[in-house]
């Protein structure tokens, strides 16, 4: 297992660059053989690498991101998918590879053995049989004679000769085989640091128990900054004198000693372009953490008309008797072209209640109402009708615990026109607000910044051109089918510690971009990998 404090950490642009910006994971750098590095995801310019409980969380958490997003590439395919089919996935010595929706290789370096074999090393059977064995011996058992007659020796006259018999004894062991103390001690550690030290069994973790309490202190964690790199030489060489100390090895012995050697000494294995684990098209992982969020947050999924799923678009379902918008026939041919875009989005119905909330009381022998907006600052900029009749119908007197404060309070009468005027806002508003046409995009800001639509790259390619292009047809054949005004967005990810933060709106001052009208939104990949992770195949 590599120590997590002493990885270079790549997040910036000029860090990046352009080859390998689609990598996310760890590998050797290119520059310095000794050196690990670990690419991280685009928009992480704001990432603590020096905070090592920061990174110790994140990596596991990337760990749980990728394993999610296989489980759930391998459950939408099919037995013969995973075998022969090219678009399937294909296991490999180095992990999975597999052909994207865009007709490209991705590839998941699964080479994270220190992790793997722990993980699925755990066998409650096979701890059980090291408690009891199968032994030879001289006795005979005549009703299981016939089982081994393959190792009899056939004399003459029909005799057989039968030197021993495996015959199942208990065999009393004083204390737990240290292999599974040492094994176990491993094991409850990954657990708890990936969340799932729920999961454990009670067994497990009295074995772990059991090898802190003679080999470490009980409050010794694998996984800590400062106590790392002693605790696994210790592992290290416990686990060397636990090998020479053992006489009898059999498979199940073979089978945690492999487990707990693939952990102690997992680095040494890596592929031939010196990646030990990660994925190469990070942007397939983005876009699949973008979808599961919106369908099914409260906030997204009530509001989606359409959303792309497998290469296919999917309509909500008070959509689906009307016209489809996004087929659409190219110069009156027979054939319908079918465009899929990754997200649409009905206006966002805002009732009253999300707007402010109010109480009942008594003023100057009147009935009256306290209004306390949700978010009052955000108030005059986004329903500035709804702001001068607020600044208009209040009244104000100082507070009367708290002198320096004002409390504001409406009379009963003035209370009821202030709601009729929010509701007439807010359903004009609601008529007039466009339709969001969302594509998630694996980019960063500097990507529109530095747009030119003259620009090719070496392929000959000019991404953000083709990306813009793409999206104004979505546009333009929402608006041409079913009259309704619309608003492109692109989303894009950036890091930031506050998971109860969506995202937020990026202003780009690039012309040519801005040409287009298509706003960038950053989306917190923090909150949307807490909620990635959580979600469990049906």
């Amino acid at each position: 297992m590599f120590d997590l404090s002493k990885i270079r950490f790549i997040k910036n642009d000029d860090d990046h660059g352009r080859r390998n910006y689609s990598f996310v994971g760890i590998q050797r750098s290119r520059q310095n053989e000794d050196q690990l590095e670990f690419w991280l995801p685009l928009g992480f310019k704001d990432f603590d690498e020096t905070n090592f409980e920061q990174v110790k969380g994140f990596f596991f958490k990337m760990y749980r991101t990728f394993k999610t997003y296989l489980q759930k590439k391998q459950a939408s395919l099919n037995d013969e998918d995973i075998t022969i089919d090219r678009d399937g996935i294909i296991e490999k010595e180095s992990g999975f590879s597999f052909i994207n929706e865009n007709k490209e290789q991705s590839v998941f370096y699964g080479k994270l053995n220190s992790l793997e074999k722990i993980l699925e090393g755990y066998d409650e059977l096979r701890i059980s049989s090291l408690e009891k064995k199968l032994v030879r011996s001289h006795e005979l058992d005549y009703s299981k004679l016939h089982r081994y007659l393959h190792q009899a020796i056939y004399l003459d006259d029909d005799v057989i000769y039968l030197d021993e018999m495996n015959i199942a004894k208990n065999i009393i062991i004083k204390g737990s085989p240290p292999i599974l103390q040492l094994f176990c001690f491993i094991y409850v550690e990954i657990k708890a640091e990936l969340g799932e030290i729920e999961t454990v069994p009670t067994r497990a973790i009295e074995l772990a128990d059991e090898f802190k309490e003679e080999h470490l202190q009980l409050d010794s964690q694998l996984f800590d900054e400062k106590t790392f790199a002693e605790t696994l030489e210790t592992l290290k060489n416990r686990f060397d004198e636990i090998d020479q100390e053992t006489i009898y090895k059999d498979d199940d012995y073979w089978h945690f000693f492999d487990a707990i050697e693939a952990f102690l000494y997992g680095e040494r294995h890596q592929d031939n372009e010196g990646i030990y684990w990660g994925f190469s098209s990070f942007y397939d992982i983005w876009e699949d953490m973008c979808k599961t969020y919106v369908v099914n947050e409260v906030r997204f999924k009530d509001r989606i008309v359409y959303f792309e799923d497998n290469g296919a678009l999917v309509a909500s379902e008070f959509y689906r008797d009307l016209l489809n918008p996004f087929e659409i026939r190219v110069n009156s041919l027979s054939s319908v072209r079918k465009l899929r875009p990754d997200l649409v989005l009905e206006p966002s119905a805002k009732n009253i209640e999300s707007l402010f909330y109010s109480k009942e009381i008594i003023k100057d022998w009147q009935p009256a109402r306290s209004v306390v907006f949700q978010d009052y600052h955000n108030l005059r900029n986004s329903y500035p009708k709804i702001y001068n009749a607020y600044k208009r119908l209040v009244q104000t007197e100082k507070h009367f615990y708290l002198r320096e404060k004002k409390f504001f309070f409406m009379y009963e009468d003035d209370y009821r026109k202030f709601r009729e005027i929010v509701s007439q806002e807010l359903e004009e508003l609601y008529t007039s607000s466009p339709y969001q046409v969302v594509d998630y995009k694996y980019m960063r800001v500097s990507d529109y910044e530095y747009f030119s639509p003259f620009h090719l790259n070496e392929q000959g390619e000019n991404k953000v051109k083709d990306d813009i292009h793409k999206q104004l047809v979505y546009e333009w054949t929402l608006q041409k089918n079913w009259d309704v005004p619309t608003q492109s967005e692109f989303w894009i990810p950036y890091y930031s510690n506050d998971v109860t933060v969506f995202g937020e709106v990026v202003p780009i001052t690039n012309t040519y971009f801005n040409q287009s009208q298509i706003k960038v939104v950053q989306v917190n990949f923090k909150t949307l990998q807490e909620f990635y992770i959580k979600q469990t195949l049906a």
